[in-house]
């Protein structure tokens, strides 16, 4: 992928941790803290795993934690997205 579309990215990650936490996407902002809306260590697994089949990027489960925020995972995902 050469050029990031970052509202599709956003679009995705919002949709993927909503339905995971059921917390609805209107809901999440930049400076949504992930493990205050519920996410899991499952979920992590899960959505970073859905992350690498869209973009076919590799994306540690980690990440999710090490970024706190919505924001920052969006901009971590973002970053590896412009490196392919």
């Amino acid at each position: 992928m050469s050029q990031v579309d970052i509202a599709e990215v956003s679009d995705f990650l919002a949709s993927e941790i909503s339905r995971r936490t059921g917390v609805p996407q209107s809901a999440l902002g930049p400076s949504t803290v992930l493990v205050d809306i519920g996410l899991q260590s499952l979920d992590a697994v899960m959505i970073c795993g859905e992350i690498e089949d869209k973009y076919a990027i590799e994306v540690e489960p980690t990440m999710m934690f090490e970024y706190r925020t919505f924001g920052e995972v969006l901009q971590a995902v973002g970053e590896l997205l412009a490196t392919v």
